[in-house]
C-alpha cells in the first residue's frame, strides 16, 4: 500500500513539474518573441555618422550591424528592438576591425509605416530609441531584407565594397507559388548619355555569377561586381551591358561578361516592380536585378525572389558613376 501511495505521489509531482515548466514557457502579456535578426557590414560615411551621432570627420570607414526585432507573440505586432553597431577602420586581409573600434547599442520601440521618397506605398520599419534621441528608418524590400533610409526617406547609397542592406540571418523561404511571367517594358530612360549607369558591389559567391565564368565554389569568398548599362542615344532604350567580376581568393583575374538587357515589369509580390533582365551572350545565362530606385539594384533569383546576403556582403549594387 505504501508503495502504491509513493507511486502516485511521485507521479503527481512529475505532472506538476511538467505543467509548471510548460506554463513558464508560455508567452504572457507584455512578453516578446523574435520577429527577425538582421546583420550587415556597411560603409561608415558622413551621412550614417550623423544619423547615429558619431562625430563627423572621424576616420571610420566600416560599420557592422546586428538588429534584433521583437514582436508580440500573440498579435505579432511590433514591440521592442535591440541594435548593436560596431564601427572603425577595417583590418586589411580580414573581415575584422583594427584596434580602436567603437560600439553603439540602441534599444527602443519599432513600428511599421509606409512611404519613401520614391514610393508612397513602400513598407518602412521605423526605429525610435528609448536610450537616445536617435531614430532610424529602413525600407523593407522583402521579408528577408532591410535597407537603410536617410533623413529624406531616400535609400542610402553604398560603395563598390559595401551596401546599406541588412540581411536576415535565418531567411524565410519564399512561398512555392506558380512561376511569375514578367512583361517587357520599353519605357524611356531619363538620361541622354549612352551610359545609363555604372553600379558596383560585392556579393557572396552566387552560383549563377560563378557559372558565368566557370568558377568553382571551393575557396571563393566574395565576388566583386561592376555593372555598366548602355542605351541607344536616340531612342533611349536598353541595348547592351558589361558585367565585370573578380572572384576573391580565386585569383586576381577580372572577367568580362557582355550581352543584351531589357526592362521588364513585375515580380510575384509586386506586379509594378521594374526589373532589369540581363541575358549574356556566352554562356547563355540570365540575371535579374530589381530597380529599387535610380541608384540601387537588388539581385533576384530565377523565380524573381530577392537573394539574401550575409553579415559581410549583400546582393545589392550601388551606383558608383552616372
Amino acid at each position: 500500500m505504501k508503495q502504491v501511495r509513493l507511486f502516485f505521489a511521485t507521479t503527481l509531482l512529475a505532472v506538476c513539474f511538467v505543467i509548471t515548466n510548460s506554463c513558464s514557457q508560455t508567452a504572457v502579456p507584455g512578453s516578446s518573441s523574435v520577429h527577425g535578426v538582421f546583420e550587415a557590414s556597411t560603409p561608415c560615411d558622413e551621412v550614417s555618422k550623423e544619423m547615429l551621432g558619431i562625430s563627423r570627420g572621424t576616420k571610420y570607414e566600416l560599420m557592422k550591424w546586428n538588429l534584433t526585432l521583437y514582436q508580440d507573440p500573440k498579435t505579432f505586432a511590433p514591440s521592442n528592438y535591440k541594435l548593436i553597431c560596431v564601427y572603425g577602420l577595417p583590418k586589411q586581409g580580414t573581415r575584422d576591425f583594427m584596434e580602436g573600434s567603437q560600439t553603439i547599442e540602441l534599444k527602443g520601440k519599432w513600428t511599421i509605416g509606409k512611404g519613401t521618397s520614391e514610393n508612397a506605398e513602400a513598407i518602412v520599419y521605423k526605429l525610435n530609441a528609448g536610450n537616445s534621441k536617435i531614430s532610424l528608418a529602413f525600407l523593407k524590400p522583402d521579408q528577408n531584407l532591410l535597407h537603410l533610409l536617410d533623413r529624406d526617406k531616400r535609400l542610402m547609397i553604398g560603395t563598390g565594397a559595401w551596401s546599406y542592406t541588412l540581411n536576415r540571418i535565418n531567411p524565410v523561404t519564399p512561398s512555392s507559388s506558380s512561376k511569375f511571367t514578367p512583361t517587357k517594358v520599353l519605357s524611356h530612360i531619363a538620361t541622354d548619355s549612352i551610359i545609363v549607369g555604372v553600379f558596383g558591389g560585392r556579393t557572396p559567391c552566387n552560383t549563377v555569377l560563378r557559372e558565368l565564368n566557370g568558377i568553382s565554389a571551393p575557396g571563393c569568398q566574395i565576388i566583386k561586381c561592376q555593372l555598366t548599362l548602355y542605351q541607344d542615344a536616340k531612342t533611349h532604350t536598353p541595348t547592351t551591358f558589361l558585367l565585370q567580376t573578380i572572384y576573391v581568393a580565386k585569383g586576381d583575374t577580372k572577367y568580362s561578361t557582355t550581352g543584351k538587357w531589357t526592362m521588364t515589369q513585375g515580380t510575384k509580390t509586386d506586379p509594378g516592380a521594374i526589373v532589369y533582365q540581363l541575358d549574356s551572350e556566352e554562356p547563355q545565362l540570365s540575371l535579374a536585378l530589381l530597380k529599387a530606385d535610380d541608384n540601387i539594384l537588388f539581385f533576384l533569383d530565377k523565380e524573381r525572389n530577392f537573394l539574401v546576403g550575409n553579415n559581410y556582403s549583400s546582393y545589392t549594387l550601388n551606383r558608383v558613376k552616372k
